[in-house]
């Protein structure tokens, strides 16, 4: 649902064209808030926009022309003529509560130096320009902006005459054809800021118009099952003393029957940082089918992934088994019932080569093993209904659920519910009950609660109307959940989902129950570099966890399973780039600051598990506007070059991740014969211990250090050391007495000690 994201941008992309998570000295003129939390902007871009835009206009106007026509009326010759190059823009407020906002737009002043009459006449106009109003209105999905009629402003104009005794006179004479002609051009600028400027500026503020789906009911139900509200307005800040233009944007209110059940919720305070895992939520395409500038198997591409991020020590993935690599062939027949499946029949059914191909088990357990090795935890997505990952019937084309009246897509056939189910459901037994021991969280589907909305839009990877179907969409979803109840009953086994922005509200209301951990994809760069957005990130995570409060699901983990920002340009922007092209510039320092605001942001807010979408992508596949998407990896193509962004990644996420100290056992040895961790001494200690280990091989070595909520305290150690006995005498003096943890990381072998410091 990538893509449909960066067609929809439905919530934040459209509607956050100019926002900027970052704290500056400089005063700030735009600021944006978020569930009622501000942020103060660098970088005005409807300021910059409107300086871009001036420029242009003074062009078309042809100031010179004017000033020379009425200079030749007059009997005058123009010798200097200085066009203001530069528009002081900012924001006023409206006393008379007429207008939410005003923006005056004032030129740079105006000098002209012209003979005539014997005369000379010198010329400076200041304070020339308008001031423009307008009101904002949000109904039904639609932010619209109504302008009022520009006001002119008086312009101080100067004209000095000196000569014979009459240039004084004649002076007053010129000022007045000269105020003349300003009015005419003032008038031209307002009236071309008004129809052209201003509302090219807000069209980004009207997210309904990009839904690209003509539905109506669609529509309804976008709107419906994401509450929100939008308003921009100007108001006095007080601690920088100056008037801002704020645009005001709250979302996920309330349920779907009550749009503002949530307010005057919030989430609970969160103490420290919840984050327990987090990686790359690689999907088939991007883990198994990565790197393919590289002539590798399957098993070299995801050892290659792996080993890259053992090396950076990020150690969660998502993996998938494809639902057309175990089954090649579907079974068809409107006398099929998924009731007549039962878990004893599943490993029968399998041994039928026509429709089974159970080696695709032991690419998967391959994979496994490998990131078992390097100590990567995975989650696995079972189920996924996107269209290639259908079986196929005995023509060779793609199974897809779907009424009797669905024109068929080129290289599909419709099936019934009853045979989509059937073969779901089979595939799903098997795939859950083959790996139940060594995965812990199954995300079932993939943003499954936007399925509709994909399958309404004929060139996105949703087949068949019965997609649109809601009662449809919560039988699959009980197939998948009562796979994985079945297969794998360890009651600390865990259910997610990944909940697509579209539909939102319609599927936490009605899966809630089900979910152990709330999944949610989001992506707020695919279309627009600027402004880069990451801070946006963890108000997603907050208003999810006000919408759990509301339902009475406060407990529920929060998962970011899904988000990213395109590394296209390697180098940053030029400076002399315009908006437009600036506002497509997707560098790799963008991407980086990204990936940091995005991570504090929503731990900050409480999310427990943060996975970016891909440590690498294809980046070469064609798709319009979704190409951006295809360069949100963290490797550079090609050269295989890691992005800045990998490193600011692996870095925050060592940081903000806490370790269990429960789990913590002084025997635990992963490979005791190769490499050994001793316990320090003395312990306890004050304030200086040593701590020695043994290293069997040359290895990349890491010692951290974390308190007992299990957050890293310090890097006692990071570097390459070679084979042999080593020992590292530590100074704790800055540190308070307590209960640590140490905890050594060599090659794929970990081990954690426990000390205690008094003072």
């Amino acid at each position: 649902m990538k893509h449909l994201f960066a067609l929809t941008i439905a919530i934040f992309v459209l509607v956050s064209f100019t926002i900027q998570n970052q704290s500056f000295a400089q005063d700030s003129t735009f600021a944006f808030k978020l569930n009622g939390h501000k942020y103060n902007q660098q970088e005005d871009l409807m300021i910059r926009a409107t300086e871009e835009w001036f420029l242009v206009a003074m062009d078309s106007l042809d100031l010179p022309g004017l000033i020379d026509s009425m200079a030749a009326a007059n009997d005058l010759i123009i010798n200097e003529l200085n066009e203001p190059e530069l528009v002081d823009v900012f924001y006023e407020i409206d006393e008379s509560e007429t207008y939410d906002f005003l923006s005056n737009i004032t030129l740079d002043t105006l000098y002209i130096s012209a003979t005539g009459l014997g005369c000379k006449f010198e010329v400076d106009i200041i304070g020339a320009g308008f001031v423009i109003g307008g009101v904002s209105t949000y109904v039904n999905g639609e932010f619209k902006i109504n302008l009022g009629e520009p006001v002119i402003l008086d312009p101080e104009i100067s004209v000095v005459g000196t000569g014979h005794i009459l240039c004084p006179v004649l002076a007053d004479t010129f000022k007045s054809a000269i105020g003349s002609e300003i009015d005419s051009l003032l008038l031209g600028l307002a009236s071309m800021y008004e129809s052209e400027s201003f509302d090219n500026l807000l069209t980004f503020l009207n997210p309904i118009q990009a839904l690209g789906i003509e539905d109506s009911i669609l529509i309804e139900q976008a709107l419906e099952s994401f509450p929100m509200n939008m308003d921009m307005y100007t108001e006095k800040d007080d601690d920088q003393e100056i008037v801002q233009l704020i645009i005001e944007i709250n979302f996920l209110l309330g349920t779907t029957s009550n749009p503002s059940a949530f307010i005057g919720i919030e989430p609970s305070e969160i103490p420290g940082s919840q984050l327990k895992t987090g990686g790359f939520s690689f999907l088939y395409w991007v883990l198994q089918n990565s790197f393919l500038w590289h002539d590798w198997t399957e098993s070299q591409r995801v050892d290659a992934a792996f080993g890259i991020m053992d090396d950076v020590d990020i150690n969660g993935y998502r993996l998938e088994l494809r639902w057309s690599d175990l089954q090649s062939l579907a079974y068809l027949g409107y006398e099929l019932d998924p009731a007549d499946i039962t878990p004893d029949k599943i490993d029968s059914i399998l041994t039928e080569s026509e429709h089974w191909d159970t080696t695709a088990f032991l690419a998967i357990q391959e994979y496994l093993n490998n990131g078992i090795t390097r100590e990567l935890g995975p989650f696995m997505a079972v189920g996924v209904g996107h269209q290639d990952r259908m079986p196929v019937d005995g023509s060779g084309l793609g199974i897809a659920p779907a009424t009797e009246e669905w024109e068929a897509a080129e290289g599909y056939t419709g099936v019934s519910a009853s045979e989509y189910l059937y073969n779901l459901k089979i595939y799903a037994h098997a795939t859950v009950r083959k790996f139940a021991d060594e995965i812990e969280v199954w995300q079932i589907e993939n943003e499954l609660n936007a399925a509709g909305f994909a399958a309404a839009v004929p060139e996105l990877w949703r087949k068949g109307d019965l997609w649109l179907d809601a009662e449809f969409r919560n039988q699959v979803w009980a197939v998948l959940v009562d796979a994985v109840r079945t297969e794998d009953p360890d009651p600390t086994t865990m259910i997610i989902h990944d909940l697509h922005m579209l539909g939102f509200m319609q599927g936490l209301e009605v899966w809630v129950e089900d979910m152990d951990i709330v999944g949610i994809n989001y992506y707020p760069n695919l279309v627009a570099s600027l402004p880069v957005m990451g801070f946006t990130v963890g108000e997603y995570v907050w208003a999810v966890r006000r919408a759990l409060n509301g339902l009475g699901h406060e407990e529920k983990p929060v998962w970011l399973t899904e988000t990213g920002y395109p590394g296209i340009e390697i180098a940053d922007p030029p400076d002399n780039i315009n908006l437009a092209d600036d506002g497509v510039y997707f560098s790799e320092n963008r991407q980086n600051e990204y990936v940091e605001t995005a991570l504090k942001s929503a731990v900050d807010n409480g999310v427990s598990g943060f996975f970016y979408y891909s440590l690498v992508t294809q980046e070469d596949r064609p798709g319009g506007i979704t190409i951006p998407m295809r360069f949100s990896g963290m490797v550079r193509r090609d050269t295989d070059v890691y992005k800045p962004a990998l490193q600011t990644f692996a870095d925050l996420y060592e940081q903000l991740l806490i370790i269990d100290p429960t789990a913590i056992n002084d025997e635990i040895l992963i490979f005791p014969e190769k490499a050994s961790l001793h316990q320090n001494y003395p312990n306890p200690f004050n304030p200086k211990t040593v701590i020695s280990y043994q290293l069997p091989v040359s290895s990349s070595v890491k010692l951290h250090l974390f308190n007992v909520q299990g957050q890293l305290v310090e890097t006692i150690y990071s570097g390459r050391q070679e084979a042999g006995n080593h020992k590292i005498e530590w100074n704790a003096g800055h540190l308070a007495s307590g209960v640590y943890f140490y905890r050594l990381k060599a090659g794929n072998f970990t081990d954690i000690k426990k000390m205690i410091l008094l003072k």
